[in-house]
């Protein structure tokens, strides 16, 4: 596929994780595999297409990248059947959420070089999901006033999470829908998880929209290993993408890992601004007690628990 000189608005769908501490709950519940983001809990579509669903509601699925693993392709095959096959990136192994951001972020800025992006965790619940995607449509209106810096979503925290992610904001600026950030904690102890609640930190969602230019900026300044190898694979694909998929596939074998958020946003707080979004039932489904936690809060947890006394097979029926 040929540039655009576009500057319009992409949307990675991130579905290449193999979500091990819900796996054996998800595969007694849902049958198959038990990967979270191919399973169906709330209704018979799964977590992936929940998302894919979600997020054209902005972004045509003409311009949403979903990676997903090598390890998952029969589950991959099956629900992205209708999705454009250009649009279907496969990463060779797991690396973290890093490559698995830049891998999708290679063929984009190939594709639109002046792009700008939205991140999406395909493994996210979310209730209202219409001012969910409004507190994103906002968010994006932020890359325009803030160019140089990445908006973060960030969800009023109920609890001391030391799982999630924690996002702690300056102060409230006149006429702005973002705040700077002061603090950004990767995975902090209960101890410290408490102080940053009590300070009124927020949990890092891990959606995020910026500028292509200002994502290639931050890893260059954090991993600039990582930079070089994807930057290679987006200047491969105006050769030859079967040449990329070689490379690419050589790329990850003598590839470290690295987590985005503790090996990118945490180093460049200054770099960061956070977007608080209002109470719409969002969680991150990384384990089983936070999905039973929103089936209760959404009053599907009893039909859930008759599912796996009967150990249910396939996929979901609520």
């Amino acid at each position: 596929m040929n540039q655009s000189n576009g500057r319009q608005l992409w949307g990675i769908v991130l579905a290449a994780g193999e979500g091990t501490r819900a796996r054996d709950f998800l595969g007694r519940l849902c049958g198959g595999r038990g990967i979270k983001q191919f399973c169906a809990v709330v209704g018979r579509r799964s977590m992936l297409e929940h998302t894919l669903a979600r997020v054209e509601r902005l972004i045509p699925r003409e311009r949403i990248l979903v990676v997903v693993s090598r390890n998952h392709q029969e589950e991959a095959s099956q629900q992205l059947a209708h999705w454009p096959v250009d649009n279907v990136i496969y990463q060779p192994a797991e690396r973290d959420t890093a490559p698995a951001i830049l891998l999708p972020l290679a063929y984009i800025s190939y594709r639109d070089p002046l792009a700008t992006v939205t991140v999406f965790p395909s493994d996210h619940f979310v209730v209202e999901e219409e001012q969910f995607m409004a507190a994103v449509g906002r968010a994006v209106a932020e890359v325009q006033r803030f160019p140089r810096q990445l908006i973060l979503l960030g969800a009023t925290s109920d609890g001391a999470e030391g799982d999630y992610g924690w996002i702690e904001p300056a102060g409230q600026e006149t006429g702005r829908e973002s705040r700077a950030v002061l603090r950004f904690i990767e995975k902090p102890p209960p101890t410290y998880a408490r102080e940053l609640m009590a300070r009124g930190a927020l949990w890092n969602t891990f959606v995020f929209a910026g500028q292509v230019t200002i994502l290639w900026a931050m890893v260059r300044r954090t991993a600039p290993d990582l930079c070089y190898t994807f930057e290679r694979i987006c200047r491969i694909l105006s050769l030859s993408s079967s040449y990329a998929s070689l490379f690419t596939e050589h790329a990850y074998e003598r590839m470290r890992a690295v987590n985005f958020s503790s090996g990118v946003c945490e180093p460049l707080v200054s770099w960061l601004r956070v977007l608080p979004m209002p109470e719409v039932g969002w969680s991150d489904w990384g384990t089983a007690e936070r999905i039973l936690a929103s089936l209760q809060r959404v009053g599907k947890l009893e039909e859930c628990l008759v599912r796996l006394r009967h150990g249910a097979v396939g996929r979901g029926h609520f």
